[in-house]
């Protein structure tokens, strides 16, 4: 039975009327009613927490975090440059999704695209990770070895 209002007035007086009140209509609303709640229970995932671009240095290491939901719980899939991806650590915590490169390589920089997946639909979300190579650290002077790399 469908009821909108929670207080014990209304409570204690539909009971008695409800059935006589529309006996015609009320089959055909809990069969309305019972559409909507299995539409309903298809939620396509929704990003909640957002991973972030990522900046750091040879053999540091990279973190995407990100929260998802949807219903059923979507699976979650990532992609470096368009590239289906297996390396890294996957882990989850309290419903936080993080995949983590350890130790991240110059070779690691690029688009980072996690997209999310149920019967309900899909979303996605890219992210770019920035690994500064080690030829920066270990130069005296760090910003002409920056250009040179690049040249």
């Amino acid at each position: 039975m469908f009821l909108r209002s929670t207080s014990p007035r209304s409570l204690s007086r539909s009971p008695g009327r409800s059935p006589s009140r529309s006996p015609g209509r009320s089959p055909a609303r809990r069969l309305d009613e019972t559409d909507e709640q299995q539409l309903e229970r298809l939620y396509k995932p929704v990003f909640v927490m957002k991973p972030t671009a990522c900046k750091c240095s040879e053999g540091q290491t990279a973190r995407f975090d990100l929260k998802v939901v949807g219903r059923p719980m979507p699976d979650t899939y990532w992609f470096h440059n368009g590239e289906t991806h297996i390396k890294g650590i996957f882990i989850e915590e309290d419903g936080t999704q993080s995949l983590i490169i350890v130790p991240a390589m110059p070779h690691d920089s690029g688009e980072w695209t996690v997209v999310a997946q149920n019967r309900a639909g899909r979303s996605s979300i890219s992210v770019t990770l920035t690994v500064d190579g080690k030829t920066s650290l270990s130069s005296g002077d760090g910003e002409a070895a920056g250009e040179h790399r690049g040249a």
